[in-house]
């Protein structure tokens, strides 16, 4: 059973391939603008590396966001174009969601008492305003601990994210996700005392992640139909559009009224000058 995972929503995009649980290869690429120039031809090269063909793919675990709009978009698009037609079963991953496991999965690799430790997901959307979600280690019913998520998914300004750290009352908070990575010096200098911060190269997703969520079954099952961004927030075109709209629409309104305004008057007209002939 092969399972290939894909991410593509940050500047740092990554896939893997994992064969009956076995890790076979993983690539990351970092670009500057978009994924989309070199992001076929390093799918190419991770199956030549690992031996193995698109038609072998049993299982293809992809991010819908949140994240870059652009980078979103790209990794459904392509693997709707890989796998249209092919008997594959789609998986989609919520990236703030897949943080966390690999935060969690990590506590438990290390840490013998997890217990209410919270763990907050932050992606950067630019200008310290960030994707967040939390998080938190609890035990179930067979007294193991399972991660579950306390806030929604949400896009707030850091500043807020920092309020809300400095006024809780736990005492042990994980941050993880690239705005930690980027906004680390801000972070550090207002709420030192109550974060714990992992290493850099543990702040970003790796899809290796996602083929641990899979086999934990923690993925949410779709369809190559239904299989769509998750973008939390609208972009400035879809904004520029929705303002485009209402504004077509209060248009149409004010000619409406004006037609119903001139039409009745005519009619009152007619009316006066059959009444007086």
């Amino acid at each position: 059973m092969l399972t290939f995972a894909i991410t593509t929503t940050t500047k740092l995009a990554g896939l893997s391939l994992h064969k009956n649980g076995k890790y076979l290869g993983e690539v990351k690429v970092e670009v500057a603008k978009t994924h989309s120039t070199t992001i076929l031809e390093q799918i190419d090269r991770l199956f030549e590396w690992t031996g193995t063909t698109l038609d072998e793919v049993e299982n293809v675990l992809v991010s819908i966001g949140p994240g870059s709009f652009t980078g979103v978009r790209i990794a459904i698009a392509v693997v709707k174009g890989l796998f249209f037609n092919k008997n594959v079963r789609f998986f989609e991953v919520n990236e703030l969601d897949a943080l966390a496991y690999q935060a969690f999965y990590q506590l438990k690799g290390v840490k013998n008492d997890i217990e209410n430790v919270k763990i907050y997901s932050l992606i950067d959307s630019r200008k310290e305003k960030v994707y967040a979600a939390v998080y938190q280690v609890q035990k179930n019913l067979e007294n193991e601990f399972e991660l579950k998520q306390i806030k929604d998914y949400e896009v707030k300004k850091l500043d807020n994210i920092i309020e809300e750290i400095n006024n809780s009352e736990n005492k042990e908070n994980y941050l993880v996700g690239d705005a930690v990575l980027n906004y680390k010096g801000k972070i550090i200098e207002k709420i030192a005392d109550k974060v714990k911060i992992f290493e850099d190269n543990s702040l970003k997703i790796s899809t290796t992640t996602f083929t641990e969520m899979f086999f934990n079954e923690k993925l949410k099952e779709t369809n190559i139909i239904d299989l769509k961004p998750d973008y939390l927030e609208k972009s400035l075109f879809r904004c520029r559009q929705s303002i485009f709209q209402r504004f077509q629409f209060r248009f149409f309104l004010r000619f409406f009224y004006l037609f119903i305004y001139f039409f009745q008057r005519t009619i009152n007209i007619l009316h006066d000058f059959l009444t007086n002939f």
